[in-house]
């Protein structure tokens, strides 16, 4: 990898694994308006891209359908607020970002006929890798066990991550689909309609749920905004990353930043409290998930 490959990929790391950071402890009654306010901010960023990218390429076809991308992004945003509001970045985040892997690769086999032909030491390999995210997983929820301050399991925190982990490996499969013979496409010019549609969503999500625009402090609109903005930087890292290095080891990298958030998770927000032994168990559950998701990634 060159210099600038590295480059768009510290970018990538480092914005997706501090993106919900920026937010996480601004009060809210509710995780729709941390959404919605968001993807505005992934709106504002989809507008300035698409001033430099141009709208070429832009049709019923490659609108519509990263539009839906949009809508399941919204919906899994939604969960992931939830996630780590029950039950902290780390650990949600641990949980979701190696499920994100493993839902990949299972939406490749069934909707794209990936991995088919693969050989017998192959799948092998996939199923020991499926093996250790599912123990780096369960190390991270049972983590909270360990200490006795934090016994309890917060179901809805896990159905967050969980959803978390299916949707966000999922708002692409659309996407994919009605623009696989599209020539001329890439999601540079993806990023507006995809945007659009998180945006449109989070504000039928809002309006559905009764849910107040107001935030408590002025200062807290930046806060949220600028986890939108952190995670639409990493969008286009990894992008501008993938187009050096590949979509496969792009994806591959990408997964670091889940170390990264751990990182911030438990060593400056705090969850778990780092001198814990719930956060020791927490921070090697995530590296071991994510040893075994980049197996998984790197499997042909």
């Amino acid at each position: 990898m060159n210099l600038i490959g590295i480059f768009y990929a510290v970018i990538t790391v480092l914005a997706w694994g501090t993106w919900l950071a920026p937010s996480q402890n601004v009060p809210m009654k509710g995780q729709q308006t941390r959404t919605f306010y968001v993807t505005l901010a992934v709106l504002l960023m989809a507008f300035i891209a698409t001033f430099f990218v141009g709208f070429d390429g832009l049709n019923a076809t490659t609108f519509w359908f990263p539009f839906i991308g949009g809508i399941i992004w919204t919906l899994s945003g939604w969960s992931a607020f939830i996630g780590t509001n029950k039950i902290g970045m780390a650990k949600a985040f641990g949980i979701w970002a190696p499920m994100n892997i493993v839902v990949s690769i299972i939406w490749g086999v069934v909707l794209f006929g990936e991995f088919l032909d693969t050989d017998l030491s192959n799948l092998l390999m996939a199923g020991l890798a499926f093996l250790i995210i599912i123990g780096g997983i369960l190390m991270i929820i049972f983590a909270g066990n360990s200490d006795k301050k934090n016994k309890k399991i917060s179901t809805a925190g896990l159905l967050g991550a969980i959803g978390a982990g299916i949707g966000f490996a999922s708002y692409f499969i659309p996407i994919q689909i009605g623009t696989a013979n599209t020539l001329g496409f890439n999601m540079w010019i993806g990023t507006l309609p995809l945007a659009i549609g998180m945006v449109v969503s989070s504000t039928i999500l809002m309006l559905v749920t009764g849910s107040s625009f107001k935030l408590e402090r002025p200062s807290h609109y930046s806060k949220v905004m600028s986890s939108g903005i952190l995670w639409g930087a990493g969008n286009y890292g990894a992008l501008a990353m993938m187009e050096i290095i590949g979509t496969g080891r792009g994806f591959t990298i990408a997964q670091l930043c889940v170390v990264v958030n751990a990182l911030v998770g438990i060593y400056i927000l705090k969850e778990p409290n780092p001198k814990s032994k719930a956060a020791k168990l927490t921070l090697i559950g995530v590296i071991i998930a994510i040893v075994g998701g980049i197996i998984l990634g790197n499997i042909k």
